[in-house]
Order: C-alpha cells, then sequence, then structure tokens
C-alpha cells in the first residue's frame, strides 16, 4: 500500500516543513486544495523543493480548463493533479490526455460521484495506466459522519468490487488502524492521509506509524 500526505489548511511555512519531515517516509506528497488557493502555485513551487525526489500532487480538483490549470502545476513541478468526476466528460477526457502527454498521473476524485456516473467514467476511460479513481469523503461530509457512525465506516465502504484491478486511491479522514484494516485485502491501494499528521502533536512518529501499517503483509487478493 502506498502512502500520500496531504498537506492542507496549513501556513505555507508550516505545509513546507512538514513536507521535508514526513517525505522520506512517504510515496507521495499532497498540495492540498486550500493550500493552492490560498498561496497559488508557490505552494505547489515549495513544497516540490522541500520534498525532494518524492513525487508532488497538486490537488486542484480541476473543473474545466484542464490545460491550464494542469500545465501551471507541471511548470511547479508538481508530477501529478486531480479532475473532479463530477465535471464534464469533455473536461475529464481532456485530463486524461494531457496527463499522458506529460507522463504525469491523474487523479480522478470520486467526491459524491454516484455509481452510475462512476461506471460511465470508468467505461470511458477504462484502466488507463497512468489515471487513480479515488473515493473521496469531503470534510464537511466528515464532520457529520463524526456525530453519525463514524468517518472510517463510511470512508472504506466507498470501495468495493468496482474497484478490483483498478488503481485506486482512498480518503477520507483515515487513521492508522483504517490502513491496518485495509492493508490486507488493498495492498495496491494509495491512502491518503491529512489530519493524522498535520494536527498530530509528533507529525514524525505518526507518519512512521502509518508507514509500518501500509507494510502489513497482505492476507487477501489485491
Amino acid at each position: 500500500m502506498e502512502l500520500q500526505i496531504a498537506l492542507d489548511r496549513l501556513p505555507l511555512d508550516r505545509a513546507v516543513a512538514l513536507a521535508a519531515l514526513v517525505a522520506p517516509h512517504a510515496d507521495w506528497i499532497e498540495v492540498g486544495t486550500s493550500l493552492i488557493k490560498r498561496y497559488g502555485v508557490a505552494a505547489i513551487r515549495a513544497v516540490v523543493d522541500a520534498a525532494g525526489p518524492v513525487p508532488v500532487l497538486a490537488d486542484t480538483k480541476t473543473a474545466d480548463d484542464a490545460s491550464t490549470e494542469f500545465e501551471m502545476c507541471f511548470e511547479a513541478g508538481a508530477r501529478a493533479v486531480t479532475v473532479l468526476g463530477l465535471t464534464s466528460d469533455a473536461t475529464v477526457r481532456a485530463a486524461v490526455a494531457i496527463t499522458a502527454g506529460r507522463g504525469a498521473e491523474l487523479v480522478v476524485d470520486l467526491l459524491s460521484v454516484r455509481p452510475p456516473r462512476r461506471a460511465d467514467l470508468l467505461a470511458s476511460i477504462g484502466p488507463a495506466p497512468h489515471v487513480l479513481w479515488a473515493p473521496h469523503v469531503g470534510k464537511d461530509a466528515q464532520q457529520e459522519d463524526q456525530e453519525a457512525r463514524g468517518t472510517a465506516a463510511r470512508v472504506t465502504g466507498e470501495l468495493g468490487p468496482w474497484a478490483r484491478g483498478l488503481r485506486t486511491a482512498l480518503g477520507g479522514g483515515l487513521r492508522t488502524a483504517d490502513l491496518a484494516a485495509l492493508a490486507p485485502a488493498w495492498p495496491h491501494l494509495r491512502a491518503i492521509v491529512g489530519g493524522a499528521v498535520t494536527s498530530a502533536p509528533d507529525p514524525l512518529a505518526a507518519v512512521i506509524e502509518l508507514r509500518a501499517a501500509t507494510e502489513r503483509p497482505s492476507e487477501g487478493t489485491p
């Protein structure tokens, strides 16, 4: 299982310091949407510099004009970007083509995407090797879940038979225990973790613990 650390809702200097701290223990570093909105592509460039050889994803959540948004991110050093699955087919197709041409990775954010739309996207794009499909429970929904049945159950419930054989990522309030539970059945999943590291009293200890959870021996079929 891969580990992606998401840096969001932070001052830029704090995000940069965390990127340098956790990069040796992560497979990817993410520059979160709010960080990009607050500081622009400068945030991407700064995190890229701090992360060293670890690749950086710019979580643009692009909904239109993929060419312009993606090129800005690539020029800043990002090696992956995100497109919203809820946007138009034209934008999704453009996102797939642009990232393929750049040798970059595309994450299709499935935030609020219902199964029929997801099925249409999977049919039109297929198992493109540079595309990851990312079920995602958003921040507002996470806060509501904390008062109901808990975030972890909802996030892990986003996976299912549809995801078998596909490159997938999963995000939305995941913690170490969630990764340990997911790793045996989903060894090729990319786990996206933010607050469990960025809000931890000791972020380095937190990311080391998460890394250990992702390396739990597989007991299931990917």
